[in-house]
């Protein structure tokens, strides 16, 4: 086996995702020798399967919606069709607008050094790949997560899709039975019910069960609107397949029952990549991943993580977020701890949920004393003139009135959660924002009026 020249490089970064690219990108531009090896597609999951792909379908249908809907605003729209072809050919378009398809040229333009293969460690300082050996003095792991995959009598033998698979179909399933309740189950649930799946969406809690129980009621009841089936509390214990369809048995309410399909997709939360011989360069992990301190450095003071093999949040902008800290730490005597208390989560569904800091739940968990605002979505001009009703704004505060969470379920919710994470991060209060003007009509009008009406 060859050996190669003990520190080759300056930065070894394993996985080419959010966590591991912003990290690769920052030490090249400080001067720093950089390679990056990437076992899979250049660019990670977001771009290529999940984020990208799934919101261009989402918009798609809500391009779909909207012309069912325009009649109400004095558009008459005749020989409606769909084809979901070409909305296909348009989701790959989109994908390619990334950049993620160019991502080598990208990284071997600022000079970094892309091995497509897997790596695995042979010492703290030494990875292994493709039979030779490369050395580096410092290392990030951004090896990224994988779909976990429930252990369900019969379930591998009767075959089953998950999200990369769904975001690529050719046609939408006649029916669908998806296995989870996250934001991935909700987004596909609301994509395929658009383009005419029947959809049942089952859970062993609730759906967006780490959220407040106002958005978790108001999405199950928009759901079944559009004819979604939402089984929460539900244990799936069998899948059959029986002549091309499949028969999916569970417990729901302390009964059995059974439904039949044409497609299952799981989507039950992902597992970290650790498969990396971190024995052998002494990372110690942990059931959620590889252990980091606040630094993001691991149990080797050299090697650092970031993104979805590390956690707590299995986000696009966290991981991008820790993928700049652990390259900064890994080279400035100035350290920088991660700060979590304003990572915004979204879900893309109409209307958008987007949450941020603690839920009222986990604030009560931790024994502050909290006041809280809501402002209805169908009180504002803005509403009105969309005919966009459905929706809400809370605001969380503690006993002085500083913001400490918050939660939207509106219209481009996810572009108006940032105006309370800037609140969160500067520890504002809510009668700052209460007292800042917004613009009429808009739907950002709802954070004023929330912040006006705390009690």
């Amino acid at each position: 086996m060859l050996r190669l020249k003990k520190h080759d490089y300056d930065l070894i970064v394993i996985g080419s995702g959010a966590g591991g690219s912003v990290g690769a990108h920052y030490a090249a531009r400080i001067g720093k020798k950089v390679a990056i090896f990437e076992k899979g597609v250049i660019g990670g999951e977001c771009p290529n399967f999940a984020c990208v792909p799934t919101k261009a379908l989402l918009q798609s249908g809500e391009i779909l919606e909207t012309i069912k809907n325009a009649q109400a605003f004095g558009i008459n729209v005749k020989n409606l069709s769909v084809d979901f072809e070409q909305i296909h050919k348009r989701k790959n378009l989109v994908v390619s607008r990334t950049g993620a398809a160019h991502g080598k040229e990208v990284f071997e333009k600022n000079g970094i050094h892309v091995v497509p293969h897997k790596a695995t460690f042979v010492s703290p300082y030494e990875i292994e790949s493709i039979g030779i050996r490369f050395s580096s003095r410092k290392f990030i792991i951004a090896s990224g997560s994988s779909v976990f995959i429930p252990k369900i009598i019969g379930l591998q033998e009767s075959e089953y899709i998950t999200f990369k698979e769904a975001s690529d179909l050719k046609k939408p399933p006649e029916s669908l039975f998806i296995i989870g309740g996250g934001p991935v189950a909700c987004e596909f649930a609301q994509i395929f019910s658009i383009f005419g799946t029947k959809v049942t969406i089952a859970t062993r809690s609730t759906i967006l069960s780490n959220e407040d129980k106002e958005v978790i009621e108001l999405v199950q009841a928009l759901f079944e609107n559009r004819k979604i089936t939402v089984l929460n509390g539900v244990t799936v214990d069998r899948v059959e397949k029986v002549n091309g369809k499949k028969i999916v048995s569970y417990v729901y309410g302390g009964k059995h029952e059974s439904t039949e399909v044409k497609e299952i997709l799981v989507a039950t939360g992902k597992t970290p990549n650790l498969d990396l011989g971190l024995e052998k360069a002494k990372v110690r992990i942990n059931h959620s991943g590889i252990l980091v301190n606040k630094y993001l450095q691991t149990t080797s003071s050299n090697i650092f993580a970031a993104g979805d093999v590390v956690g707590p949040y299995l986000f696009t902008h966290s991981g991008e977020y820790q993928s700049y800290i652990a390259s900064h730490n890994a080279f400035s005597r100035n350290k920088i701890s991660v700060d979590y208390k304003a990572i915004p989560r979204c879900v893309f569904i109409t209307p958008e949920v987007a949450s941020i800091g603690l839920s009222e739940t986990q604030a009560k968990e931790k024994g502050i004393k909290i006041k809280k605002g809501l402002a209805a979505i169908s009180i504002l001009g803005r509403a009105n003139t969309s005919e966009e009703f459905d929706g809400f704004v809370k605001v969380i505060t503690d006993k002085k009135g500083v913001i400490i969470g918050a939660s939207i379920v509106a219209p481009r919710g996810g572009e108006m959660i940032h105006e309370l994470a800037l609140a969160i991060n500067l520890r504002v209060k809510a009668e700052t924002l209460a007292r800042m003007i917004h613009a009429y009509p808009t739907f950002s009008e709802g954070i004023k009026i929330a912040c006006s009406n705390l009690e």
